[in-house]
């Protein structure tokens, strides 16, 4: 059956939907699974201790087997104190793939499971998000089919979907008393793409953000998410628009040094370079310089040097750096990080005469 998502099942515990006995978490965002553990955990135990709450390892180091595991699920009973949840932590990905003894064991129990025990197996391995990737085709989709069975939840940790990220960044803040208008979570959403993982790193960081009202609007995300004040990126697209070569260089080290990530940087573009093409087109038809200031959400402060910017844009050359900036952004999610470090090095020479 296929996988739920992240949110998916943490739902489906908020709602006390019966967990199964047997449940299969893997992802490269692992952390995400302790959060599911630390749920099931309160709810399925009247209180952990060392009977009722245990951790099995395969790694170098440990020594535990499958049927450990097993008969350890088997003997707790129907008292609420008996109650068992068992987590088998796989740390080495030589140990992904249990033995033909081993399988027919797992598979016993799973079509004959102790109600009384919660099994995880969960995935914890030391990998880049590539290596991840190729693991997730081969010994991951072997170890999901050996658990096939309907009776075992599983459960991806890095599917995630935009409405569900949306829903949870809007309830998450509510529930700390701030309130995210929609600008903010687009904006957001604008600058991490499709890295839901990395937004809910950054929760934390917005609640605690000194802003007025309790409100957290699309002019404060770059400041709260990256720690960069927004005029670092807008002086990055003015040594663009110069096309100041060295500046542009100095100002793309200084942030990618600053830790700020090469998708949040294209993403920024992308929406600048909209916002460029956006008035450029309400300019044609008549638009205000404050209509245009309010459609686009721009600070009266700068606005006028916005308009001046986009004055020197034809339409023509806008749509070639567009073209340039989406194939940008799909290349660099097919790449690692330090290559699509490269590749934004390499954009200011690319539409360099456009």
């Amino acid at each position: 059956m296929p996988a739920h998502s992240f949110f998916e099942f943490f739902n489906s515990l908020e709602n006390e939907t019966t967990l199964r006995p047997v449940n299969f978490f893997f992802g490269f965002n692992e952390f995400m699974g302790e959060v599911l553990i630390r749920k099931i955990a309160s709810g399925f135990l009247e209180e952990k201790s060392d009977f009722n709450y245990r951790r099995f390892y395969f790694d170098s180091d440990d020594d535990h087997s499958w049927q450990e595991i097993i008969e350890e699920a088997k003997s707790s009973s129907f008292f609420l104190h008996s109650r068992k949840l068992l987590i088998a932590v796989i740390r080495d990905q030589k140990k992904m793939i249990p033995s033909k003894s081993d399988i027919d064991q797992i598979t016993a129990y799973i079509e004959d499971p102790n109600p009384n025990t919660i099994l995880i197996i969960y995935l914890s391995l030391n990998l880049t998000m590539d290596d991840f990737k190729t693991l997730r085709k081969g010994k991951v989709a072997k170890l999901s089919k050996i658990l096939g069975s309907g009776s075992v939840n599983t459960v991806d940790l890095d599917k995630i979907t935009d409405r569900e990220a949306r829903e949870y960044i809007k309830s998450y803040l509510r529930e700390h008393g701030i309130t995210i208008t929609a600008s903010a979570v687009e904006k957001l959403l604008e600058i991490k793409g499709d890295d839901f993982i990395s937004i809910l790193h950054q929760l934390d960081k917005m609640v605690i953000t000194d802003v007025e009202d309790n409100s957290i609007d699309a002019e404060h995300i770059d400041e709260v998410i990256t720690g960069i004040e927004a005029h670092s990126i807008w002086d990055l697209t003015e040594a663009i628009e110069k096309e100041d070569a060295n500046q542009y260089l100095k100002i793309l080290q200084y942030l990618f040094t600053n830790g700020i990530k090469p998708t949040l940087i294209i993403g920024t573009l992308i929406t600048h370079y909209n916002k460029i093409f956006t008035a450029k087109f309400l300019l044609e038809r008549n638009f205000t310089i404050g209509d245009v200031g309010k459609v686009l959400n721009q600070p009266t402060f700068f606005l006028k040097r916005f308009i001046n910017l986009v004055n020197g844009f034809t339409t023509r050359r806008l749509r070639r750096i567009l073209r340039i900036v989406y194939k940008l952004d799909f290349e660099s999610k097919t790449i690692g990080e330090s290559s699509a470090k490269v590749l934004l090095e390499n954009f200011i020479f690319q539409i360099k005469g456009e």
